[in-house]
């Protein structure tokens, strides 16, 4: 590689760096307008899913109560039901530290951690803070309802390709109400779902439209799956096996305290200026050049936990991200190591790092095999904290493979032509018959 490569190389990643940079922690508001509205940005570490041990959470208690249909001996399996529904309904919504509870006085209380910011509460609240039961009726004040939430089956999201994909909402009803909803729709006109006395939809149909024993919602609203399966969370509270009414909700600070998530950051800041310093101090060239691949590992990391929907990080997760960007800097420290050992028995410098990259090549891959396998099995214990850990761990352990084995040697590379006998600007020294 030419010197005027590896010096273009270097300028198009330091650009490339500075970039992940701001995406990984700089919020901001677009400067131009989107039919005059005007949005922001979130960064990755915002969009981070943090639990209720380090991040506020949001509390919320209803009492549970028997529907008049049903006998008091199914109280048991439909508070369980209920329990069960909740909980997916706002996971659902990538709220996945949640936890539903139940008293000895017929309550249920939902306790959902990485409240992040106001509209995270809001839309919890609105999602599930005021539940009432769903019913159909062909009259615009809900009379005379030919179905509730007794007679649905499902509500499913579902799409469709047609040139472009496009999402709507799906109600299915029970066999045993098929009879009579056809028979309420058989003339047609407006059709009207509430819930309570609110409605959340209307539509024209034709007679025989819900023949099948379903329902098909579309709107234009539905641009993604997200907007689409919201508003059929939004039913599916409407469903409930029991009848809930709100009691309280309150804003609960992390268990760990309040500024526990700001005291993580500052750790963990301080944590990476103390590796660069020593990366620096200890290596010289090849430690800046090892800060910026470390940089780069963190940002695309970062990235990565924050897209994957299942990676969710409380105290222990946190613990996973330090030792996955240990194991980075082991592997980076054991390959200078080894070059450090060959140039002292004078061996020129660019063959001691090729010999190093080489003889540090199956050790690099054994390290992150091994935490990948670690993080793969505590992904499926039983206890979230573990589950926490064993994510972050699974991972970043494909980060820091691709940072060891593809960035770094290439950045190496790229340095060479710029000093390839120098040994004394990387902190080493010769040993043997030129010393």
């Amino acid at each position: 590689m030419t010197k005027n490569r590896s010096k273009c190389l270097f300028i198009l990643f330091a650009i490339l760096l500075v970039i992940c940079l701001i995406a990984t922690f700089v919020n901001f508001t677009y400067p131009l307008s989107v039919k005059g509205n005007y949005y922001s940005y979130s960064n990755f570490v915002s969009n981070l899913k943090l639990g209720e041990d380090i991040s506020e959470g949001l509390r919320l208690t209803y009492r549970a109560d028997l529907p008049e249909y049903e006998s008091e001996s199914n109280y048991e399996s439909l508070l369980n039901a209920t329990v069960s529904d909740l909980k997916d309904i706002v996971q659902s919504q990538g709220y996945k530290d949640v936890v539903v509870t139940t008293t000895d006085n017929n309550q249920i209380i939902v306790n959902v951690g990485n409240i992040v910011t106001s509209e995270d509460k809001n839309e919890i609240i609105s999602l599930i803070g005021e539940m009432s039961a769903i019913n159909f009726s062909m009259n615009s004040d809900g009379s005379e309802p030919f179905a509730t939430a007794k007679d649905i089956a499902s509500i499913e999201t579902l799409s469709k390709v047609e040139n472009i994909t496009y999402y709507y909402v799906r109600i299915s009803f029970t066999k045993q109400s098929q009879a009579a909803i056809n028979e309420a729709t058989s003339e047609g006109g407006t059709l009207y779902m509430l819930l309570g006395d609110t409605t959340v939809g209307s539509m024209q149909i034709e007679s025989n439209t819900l023949s099948g024993g379903y329902l098909e919602i579309f709107s234009q609203d539905f641009v993604d799956e997200l907007s689409a399966n919201t508003y059929a969370n939004r039913l599916r509270t409407g469903t409930f096996a029991l009848e809930l009414t709100q009691l309280k909700s309150a804003t609960i600070s992390p268990s760990y305290g309040i500024g526990v998530g700001i005291f993580l950051s500052v750790a963990a800041t301080l944590i990476v200026i103390a590796i660069i310093a020593y990366l620096i101090y200890k290596y010289n060239h090849l430690g800046l050049i090892a800060s910026f691949a470390l940089m780069f590992f963190i940002c695309i990391s970062l990235f990565l936990l924050q897209s994957v929907p299942a990676v969710h990080i409380n105290f222990a997760g946190f613990i996973g991200l330090l030792v996955a960007m240990l194991l980075v800097v082991d592997t980076m420290v054991g390959m200078f190591e080894k070059a450090k050992e060959h140039y002292k028995s004078d061996i020129k410098l660019y063959i001691s790092l090729k010999m190093a990259q080489k003889e540090t090549l199956v050790k690099t891959i054994i390290l992150n095999l091994v935490f990948m396998v670690t993080g793969f099995v505590c992904m499926f214990m039983p206890t979230l904290p573990v589950q926490s850990f064993g994510w972050v761990v699974f991972v970043m352990s494909f980060v820091s493979a691709f940072t060891s084995l593809v960035l770094m040697r290439l950045f190496v590379k790229m340095y060479l032509p710029f000093n390839n006998s120098n040994g004394n600007k990387c902190n080493f020294h010769k040993g043997g018959n030129n010393a």
